[in-house]
């Protein structure tokens, strides 16, 4: 998946990225309560106003969509079941069995989050510059 952003800050060899949401978004506002643009940190040189269009392997992304909604939702069905079998059906336990397997699953999913976080191949990639004044112009894909 590649999306083209404009560097708004640089700092060392950090650049401030800003991406316009996509259109096909526009009905969900599911990320970042429904802001118009997201801003992401990453390594590159260029210099503020240039384009840079920012890579992440679609199957990355498939993955961690699968994780990031996944991992929660085994984690509350699989804690509600388990509640309900212990207690024999009792509905406060399968409530709580929820609560406490959707609770396991986020604090797990922000321990792998770490790890994930310092592996190249899940990290967004910077593969072309275009300078100001060229002829890209930014507009969601």
């Amino acid at each position: 998946m590649r999306q083209p952003g404009e560097i708004t800050e640089i700092r060392g060899g950090m650049m401030e990225v800003t991406f316009c949401r996509p259109e096909a978004c526009a009905a969900c506002n599911a990320c970042e309560g429904g802001k118009r643009e997201h801003k992401i940190w990453i390594r590159g040189e260029g210099r503020v106003g240039d384009i840079a269009i920012v890579d992440m392997p679609d199957r990355m992304v498939v993955r961690a969509s699968v994780i990031a909604y996944g991992l929660p939702l085994a984690g509350l069905l699989g804690g509600m079941i388990l509640g309900h079998l212990l207690s024999g059906g009792a509905d406060a336990w399968t409530m709580a069995g929820a609560a406490i397997g959707l609770g396991a699953s986020l604090i797990a999913l922000k321990g792998t989050e770490k790890r994930r976080a310092g592996r190249a191949e899940w990290s967004p990639r910077v593969v072309d510059i275009l300078e100001k004044g060229g002829q890209a112009e930014i507009r969601a894909l």
